[in-house]
């Protein structure tokens, strides 16, 4: 017999661990050093951009769906600060060109870039929140209404196969097929396969 065969060693694969309670440790250590290092980067992008850190918008109760639509409201606010920052310059552009000589602008314009002003008003958090929770009450009544309209085409379709059923199965006195509407049954069916 050959026994060099039975001392081998048993397969132990790409990962040699002796205990997997250690290899579970080492994988937690794994994912808590990337979740850390994508915060920090995400931390520093933030402060690059101009956008004040508010990590209490990243953990709130409602949701991964949230953190997502409080990003995107983030970049659209970090948009709109830099257009006021632009509008601002050329207010002070403007302004040192009134000093020359040039004519002053005139206050309907004014009034105008105050109400875009306005309008470009970054949201609190709240707001968002409250505009998030809407957008999701609407998404639900929308699925709602296509699952009600669903189930009446179901059943509509349901009680026309059995009409269609009844009228096919019909006897005579009897106990005889009535013919009339199967043979109408199948010139309908003709008339849609042509």
């Amino acid at each position: 017999m050959n026994r060099s065969h039975d001392r081998r060693k048993p397969f132990q694969g790409k990962h040699r661990h002796k205990d997997l309670r250690e290899f579970k440790n080492q994988e937690i250590k794994k994912s808590l050093v990337h979740r850390a290092r994508l915060r920090k980067n995400y931390f520093k992008l933030l402060e690059k951009e101009g956008v004040p850190e508010n990590p209490k918008d990243l953990n709130h109760e409602d949701g991964v769906q949230e953190n997502t639509e409080s990003s995107q409201q983030l970049s659209e606010d970090n948009d709109s600060q830099l257009e006021d920052e632009a509008s601002d310059e050329e207010n002070e552009t403007s302004g040192s060109t009134a000093k020359r000589g040039a004519p002053l602008p005139s206050q309907s314009t004014e009034k105008q870039m105050a109400k875009e002003q306005e309008r470009r008003k970054p949201m609190n958090f709240a707001e968002r929140a409250k505009l998030a929770r809407e957008r999701k009450e609407q998404q639900r009544q929308e699925q709602l209404d296509r699952v009600r309209e669903k189930r009446s085409m179901i059943e509509e379709s349901r009680r026309v196969r059995e009409k269609k059923k009844d009228k096919l199965t019909q006897r005579t006195r009897r106990g005889q097929p009535v013919m009339g509407p199967r043979i109408n049954d199948l010139l309908d069916k003709i008339r849609k396969n042509n």
